[in-house]
């Protein structure tokens, strides 16, 4: 149980506090992401992050399918989503990052309203570790 509450508040409080930095940071949020966190050639970190994702996922299905926690399933597939991205930027990283920065670039509402989306999912998960676990 005090695993998927865990799970819950870390990934809540991040995108709680993404989506108000990516509103805030505007246009530079769009450069500190094409300079720093995703440069021409592959960082090394993409690989790591990868590995870690991989085994996330296990470990929360093997706690998943061991323990009897209500609503626990929710919180498993929202980590099993994290493979198809992690698949995809360690395999196909110049196609995602192409793809990635081609959605970046639609302007200031786009940016508004992926910060909205994350900001409202994050806001669930919170509320998801706090009440339901």
């Amino acid at each position: 149980m005090l695993y998927f509450q865990f799970l819950a508040l870390v990934f809540g409080t991040v995108m709680l506090t993404l989506a108000p930095f990516m509103v805030l940071r505007g246009e530079r949020w769009v450069e500190l992401f094409r300079d720093i966190m995703y440069p021409e050639k592959q960082p090394v970190w993409v690989w790591v992050s990868g590995a870690a994702t991989v085994i996330l996922v296990l470990l929360t299905w093997y706690v998943e399918l061991t323990t009897r926690v209500p609503y626990s399933w929710i919180m498993t597939i929202f980590i099993s989503l994290g493979i198809p991205k992690s698949y995809l930027l360690t395999f196909q990283y110049p196609r995602t990052r192409n793809f990635v920065f081609s959605l970046m670039e639609r302007g200031r509402i786009f940016s508004l309203g992926l910060a909205g989306i994350i900001y409202l999912t994050g806001f669930l998960i919170v509320c998801l570790g706090i009440f339901a676990f």
